[in-house]
């Protein structure tokens, strides 16, 4: 029996849903305004609330973060209509997962760092042999 406090999966299907929410409020609520970032939050958590018919179940919250995580990232600079335009530009990207079966498993995602390219170091360096302490034995 599952209980409120279980973890959902949540569903791409409604995370895009939600980003294209908040790009239609930021594009018809003062576009030219600049996008702050308590606003961000707000508007993500209010989609997911409003797509889960306002049920205060626990999963509009899990669903508001992976929204969140799919979204871009907000600089200082922008406002909410261009931000809106880069909402629906991520959701037309759509993901870069594998289809084949010998892809790789993760792909590589622009902007986060890979494994370490730089060679391996060769060995450690030989002890010092041991200097005498004065006298002739």
């Amino acid at each position: 029996m599952t209980k409120l406090t279980d973890l959902k999966p949540v569903d791409i299907d409604d995370a895009t849903a939600v980003l294209l929410a908040v790009a239609e409020h930021f594009t018809a609520t003062h576009p030219t305004a600049p996008l702050e970032r308590h606003s961000l939050l707000i508007a993500f958590g209010a989609e997911a609330y409003r797509l889960h018919n306002r049920s205060a179940t626990g999963s509009a919250a899990e669903l508001a973060k992976a929204s969140l995580a799919l979204a871009p990232a907000r600089t200082d600079d922008v406002t909410r209509g261009e931000y809106a335009l880069l909402l629906r530009a991520a959701v037309k990207a759509g993901h870069d997962w594998p289809d084949g079966d010998n892809d790789r498993a993760i792909p590589s995602i622009p902007g986060i760092p890979g494994p370490r390219t730089e060679p391996t170091p060769v060995g450690i360096p030989a002890p010092r042999p041991e200097q005498s302490k004065g006298g002739a034995a």
